[in-house]
């Protein structure tokens, strides 16, 4: 019998086995904690052990630092309170933070003067609750989240002196403490950069009366820092205080292992709206039952996916990138005393009727976290992308990285993508005449004001490309990334009937042709003239690439494989330099950045040669293998990246998670499939992690992924069924998946070079 069929017979009577913890709650499974061991020179993740309800206004997380980008450093050991956070990445901004501290004792405001000491194994971390022992003041601390706040819950040894101290945090803010119904209100303006009219406001309700309260403020200078010599002002029995760095506290006389309860909530509209947020969010002051409410709808989050088999770390790292998944954008809106949707807007400061979203970095997460969304959750991706036209009739174009308002951060317009990838998969809950006209100024008129859009869009639509020598930055990245959001803008006017314009926008997809110099081999930088820049070294990076250089940037044409593969002289040349790239030096020089950056340290690590997994731009090109016929290559460098840079551990993961990019890359490498190219919908098959994967789908249907294997390092498919039917392409469409089904893979641990080898279809 042939060894083919041989390993088919054994395929089709194995079934998936059982996962020893199926039974375990899911919404227990994800680690905050990984991806904490994070610091300014090397990112492990570059994530704090966020607690929050999914796509809420804001989370939770212990605080060691302020004022780094890093609260939450693992390798640390002291915590200095519990901090309100919006913040999406250690490179961006918190905004309108506040903290919460309780102690025992001396009354001390200052957060190195008050911090706590701690240990890990007195430390519980989970997206729907938190807990740790304050070795100092003997204080057991719980929080829990809520989508407008969240939930204290403090058990104080027998004292006199017990306090929960509340820090509205530097920049500008304001406490008022409200004896009557045992309160705090406050505020703060800090961190919102351009966006006009920014506060948040809080609101703290406790379960007890307060036996004694005040205000405090610490000196500080114009910058931000306390000023040398002066102490912190407490003022007993004040009831108010407004000023750069102030703050409250409440205290309280307990027994032992007596708890004080604090629920808050937030609005970014008045405090009138925070008490409303406090009151539909949490009712009741019962801590248990808050938390149980955040704990079922992770269980309902984390359950659009069911996974048997793989190893236990293998599952909990696909649930711990499936909770980073849903953790931004944040979605700002709240909801008024009549039930209207509203939200102030970051764009012009008012308030307007409808969604807005915020902390979500597009050029990161239009590759995979934005078409996970499309195929899990639909209707919040509709809910988004209203979001984003509220945030384009308010400040005149769609935001490239809003924080909470544009931030002109990162290159390319792709809520292009994002836009036009769910409007091809049928996701059609919002305005497309509006839609359309907002990518079409996308890719046709300079941004104005705080928007800069695509920089240099008059020499990209004059010249083919955006040159090196009329002032734009990061050049060859930005033609390659106009391109392919050009073909994102295509498609859409395609799908609407605008014949005229889809011609247009696909012929300008093929202006990466204009940069590729065949005597290097490689994308690189053009005068305006037409002449290359000189010198070139392909090992360099900055300069004209983003975050990258000249290797990673070559396959930045995910709208055009075909094309790229025929410039770069046919198939087997294709495949020679795709080879390479996985095996060639791990060197770099530091090119354009004149220093090592992070990202720099972190793909020499991966030790894959010059793929750089750690940042965003390779994410779809192990998967290029499967357009050029072979398809195993594929599937052994998808595997090989899953096992070496998602580990367990506070530092089990490499590169930063960018709001959900790297842990979505994960969910659908682990699945078997990948979106390669958003905009056209389909998806490129690699090697299915699990026994069987299951994913429930928003309307009623289910998709499972089964892979039956004689042993766990069998990862290569040598044959597979789609419904029962033989399956012998290496892709499957967006439509085949929400019909519902079953895909069935057959593993084994040689590759079948003649499986899959048909390439994938042209857009």
């Amino acid at each position: 019998m042939p060894r083919f069929a041989s390993v088919w017979l054994v395929c089709a009577l194995a079934a998936p086995a059982i996962c020893a913890d199926s039974a375990k709650s899911r919404a227990d499974l994800p680690d905050p904690l990984v991806g904490t061991w994070s610091m300014f020179e090397l990112s492990h993740g570059n994530t704090y052990p966020g607690m929050f309800t999914p796509f809420g206004m804001l989370g939770w997380t212990a605080q060691m630092t302020e004022g780094n980008g890093w609260p939450y450093q693992y390798f640390r050991e002291t915590l200095i309170g519990f901090l309100a956070t919006h913040q999406p990445s250690a490179w961006m901004s918190n905004y309108g933070a506040f903290s919460l501290m309780p102690m025992t004792g001396m009354l001390q405001v200052q957060p190195a003067e008050r911090a706590s000491h701690f240990r890990h194994e007195n430390e519980q971390a989970l997206p729907y609750r938190y807990s740790v022992l304050l070795d100092a003041y003997r204080v057991k601390v719980e929080m829990a989240p809520s989508r407008h706040g969240g939930v204290f819950r403090f058990t104080f040894p027998r004292t006199r002196d017990a306090y929960v101290l509340l820090d509205a945090n530097h920049s500008g803010g304001a406490v008022e403490i409200h004896a009557d119904d045992h309160s705090i209100t406050g505020r703060n303006s800090a961190g919102a950069r351009r966006s006009p009219n920014f506060t948040q406001y809080f609101v703290a309700v406790f379960d007890h009366p307060f036996a004694k309260s005040g205000v405090w403020e610490v000196p500080e200078n114009a910058q931000g820092r306390p000023i040398s010599g002066r102490a912190a002002e407490i003022a007993a029995d004040s009831a108010a205080r407004e000023g750069s760095h102030v703050g409250a506290y409440a205290g309280f006389a307990t027994n032992e292992g007596e708890t004080v309860t604090v629920r808050i909530g937030v609005s970014l509209i008045s405090p009138e709206q925070a008490r409303r947020n406090l009151e539909q969010d949490m009712p009741e002051a019962d801590f248990d039952r808050i938390a149980a409410r955040a704990k079922a709808e992770w269980e309902r989050q984390l359950g659009r996916i069911d996974i048997e088999g793989g190893t236990e770390a293998q599952r909990r790292t696909f649930y711990t990138a499936l909770y980073h998944a849903v953790e931004f954008p944040h979605m700002l809106q709240e909801a008024d005393a009549g039930g209207k949707t509203i939200h102030w807007s970051p764009y012009d400061g008012k308030v307007h009727a409808g969604e807005m979203l915020a902390d979500n970095g597009f050029w990161d997460t239009f590759r995979a976290q934005f078409p996970l969304l499309t195929l899990l959750e639909p209707k919040k991706d509709a809910e988004i992308i209203r979001a984003m036209l509220n945030a384009y009739d308010e400040g005149g174009f769609i935001p490239k990285w809003p924080n909470p308002g544009e931030t002109n951060v990162m290159i390319g317009t792709h809520g292009d993508s994002v836009i036009a990838d769910a409007y091809v998969k049928g996701i059609r809950d919002f305005d497309a005449a509006k839609a359309y006209a907002a990518l079409r100024k996308d890719a046709t008129e300079k941004g104005t004001g705080v928007f800069e859009a695509r920089s240099g869009i008059e020499d990209y639509i004059r010249l083919g490309y955006v040159p090196y020598d009329h002032g734009v930055r990061e050049s060859v990245a930005c033609t390659l990334e106009y391109a392919y959001d050009d073909f994102a803008v295509a498609q859409m006017a395609k799908a609407l009937g605008k014949e005229e314009d889809y011609k247009l926008f696909l012929a300008r997809t093929k202006n990466y042709r204009n940069l590729y110099d065949p005597r290097v081999g490689f994308m690189r930088g053009r005068k305006s003239d037409g002449s290359w820049i000189e010198p070139f070294d392909p090992l360099a990076w900055g300069g004209v690439y983003t975050e990258g250089n000249a290797w990673q940037w070559l396959w930045s044409v995910q709208q055009d494989i075909p094309g790229l593969m025929e410039l770069m002289g046919g198939r087997e040349a294709f495949l020679r330099k795709l080879d390479e790239l996985f095996t060639t030096t791990t060197a770099f020089r530091v090119g354009g950045y004149g220093q090592v950056i992070h990202e720099m340290t972190e793909a020499k690590m991966e030790d894959m040669g010059q793929y750089a997994h750690i940042n965003e731009p390779v994410h779809h090109v192990a998967y290029l293998y499967d357009y050029a016929g072979q398809p195993w290559k594929t599937q052994r460098w998808v595997r090989e990246i899953e096992d070496r840079l998602y580990k367990p551990g506070p530092a089990g993961w490499l590169g930063d998670e960018d709001t959900g990019q790297m842990s979505s890359w994960y969910i659908f490498s682990a699945l078997g499939f990948y979106p390669v190219n958003p905009g056209q919908p389909i998806y490129a098959i690699g090697s299915p992690m699990f026994d069987r994967a299951t994913i429930h789908l928003e309307n009623g249907r289910t998709f499972t992924v089964e892979a039956a294997r004689k042993a766990a390092g069998d990862i290569y498919v040598q044959s597979a069924t789609l419904n029962g039917q033989p399956l012998d392409r290496p892709w499957i469409s967006h439509e085949e998946i929400v019909k519902g089904g079953v895909l069935r893979f057959c593993l084994g641990a040689q590759p079948n070079e003649k499986w899959g080898t048909s390439g994938l279809p042209l857009p």
